[in-house]
């Protein structure tokens, strides 16, 4: 049984509500007409002034809660005290109009109280963003339907991770629901074999272009172009430096400044840009079928890191409403795979060629074809006791590819990766980032002189920009090696 004492407005919808649910209600206030009006199953009322209500002729045996719903604070805080004197065991919920007056009722015993200013300026806010996203949406399908003539051409980051490839396949779809032909192009590779895996299952169609030349052609061919999961063109992308995109949607740390664009949507507080894809889908009345849901629900997982890290409200909202869509075989397919064999040898490589200082761990994997193996390096050695910051880095082809984690609070990692190596080098998020550096210049240097050059420049940078000293500090043996080689070539 739940005894309200006070009956205004949101007293009788409560009670109807209870009363419908099946609970026993009991509501006592000292308006015959308002009580009259409560006409309802497993309800029942009684006329009465809460200042000589007679607590002890209560039906309280079997009672799990009192709700006080008085006109005045004054009236809540007197029933509070005099119910929790008289039944201390019992739970007592009310309300309040601002901070101080909930305090003043659970000091005296109010188990919950609900603060009735702060429910209401929430729900305005939560319907302020909702109006926020109709307008993003309506403005980012006006820029797509710009494209009847040629269509859209989007360019995903470069080794596109699940969170790239799912929202590029979801702007694919919102264009499809508006006859607008699409294609999603992208630079760098797909290694890790989830991702592969991924793509496959989808039977999605990606481009894959080599050269800032083939997408120059590309972009000359369309009406429009997208660029999603990055915000700089040329930065961690393909596109060349001078394009303007068209519509760019993403959720990393950017330089505002720096971002040109018809329809800009970067949301750096959201885990994934998945997220925000799934918000506009449901926004414009677009149900993704199955294949899409499930990418959309993976991509939104692998980025937040199963909901441990850089998870907000919309994350969870937007996985919620996914689950039930998602083809839970195909999870399975993409989730289950055998580890590859370099991405072992790379772990292991990680493990042996480890250099800590403080709490920060970095580990040169030297040459590496699979990119998508550093972050599964970086995740395992932040597991290591007393480590709370990892960089872990190779060669890949003509580039240094970088992949970091933090799990220290006073880390930023995508601002500590730009300072060591550069804006345009690096970016990501306060707990995971990644960076890639071109090697063009030094593409006649010997191996040897060439690893050791870029383990010690890499490993000053990295620990000078963490404000750590590192001129004592012992390096591994094997690349202590190097290091005096080269220098005495």
């Amino acid at each position: 049984m739940y005894i309200i004492l006070g009956c205004d407005d949101v007293g009788s919808v409560l009670a109807r509500n209870l009363s419908k649910s099946g609970e026993e209600i009991f509501v006592i206030d000292n308006d015959e007409i308002v009580l009259t009006r409560l006409k309802e199953p497993n309800l029942r009322t009684a006329i009465a002034d809460i200042h000589t209500l007679d607590l002890s002729t209560l039906p309280t045996k079997d009672t799990l809660a009192f709700i006080l719903l008085q006109k005045t604070f004054k009236d809540n805080l007197t029933l509070v005290k005099r119910i929790k004197k008289s039944f201390p065991d019992k739970f007592i919920l009310t309300k309040a109009t601002g901070e101080n007056e909930a305090s003043e009722l659970l000091e005296n015993g109010a188990d919950r109280v609900v603060q009735t200013t702060r429910i209401i300026t929430n729900t305005i806010l939560s319907e302020l963003e909702l109006a926020k996203l109709k307008r993003s949406a309506f403005r980012l399908v006006s820029v797509i339907k710009a494209a009847t003539r040629r269509g859209l051409a989007i360019f995903l980051q470069d080794n596109p991770d699940p969170d790239s490839i799912a929202s590029g396949l979801a702007l694919k779809r919102i264009a499809e629901k508006y006859e607008i032909k699409s294609d999603i192009y992208y630079g760098g590779n797909i290694g890790y074999q989830q991702n592969k895996t991924l793509v496959r299952l989808l039977k999605a169609d990606l481009r894959r272009l080599k050269t800032t030349d083939e997408a120059q052609e590309i972009i000359n061919t369309v009406d429009k172009v997208a660029l999603v999961e990055a915000s700089i063109p040329s930065k961690n992308n393909i596109l060349p430096p001078n394009t303007i995109p068209n519509i760019i949607i993403d959720h990393h740390q950017t330089d505002f400044h720096l971002v040109k664009g018809e329809f800009i949507e970067i949301l750096p507080k959201i885990g994934a840009t998945s997220t925000i894809m799934t918000r506009y889908m449901r926004q414009l009345g677009i149900i993704p079928d199955p294949s899409l849901a499930t990418a959309l629900r993976y991509g939104i997982r692998v980025d937040t890191g199963g909901f441990t890290r850089n998870t907000t409200t919309e994350d969870l909202e937007a996985a919620a409403y996914l689950s039930p869509l998602v083809d839970m075989g195909l999870l399975k397919q993409i989730e289950n795979l055998p580890m590859s064999t370099e991405t072992i040898d790379i772990i292991g490589k990680a493990i042996r060629n480890r250099e800590v200082r403080s709490s920060y761990l970095l580990s040169f994997v030297e040459c590496i074809t699979d990119r998508d193996a550093l972050p599964q390096a970086a995740e395992l050695m932040l597991q290591m006791e007393g480590i709370s910051t990892v960089l872990v880095f190779g060669i890949d082809k003509n580039k240094v590819q970088l992949s970091a984690r933090s799990t220290n609070s006073s880390v930023n990692l995508a601002l500590l990766l730009q300072k060591a190596f550069g804006f345009m080098n690096a970016g990501g998020h306060a707990t995971m980032a990644a960076g890639s550096i071109d090697l063009g210049t030094f593409g006649d240097i010997n191996d040897k002189a060439l690893l050791s050059i870029i383990f010690n420049t890499i490993r000053k940078k990295f620990f000078s920009a963490a404000g750590l000293d590192i001129e004592n500090w012992e390096v591994p043996k094997k690349f202590k090696l190097l290091i005096n080689n080269s220098t005495r070539n």
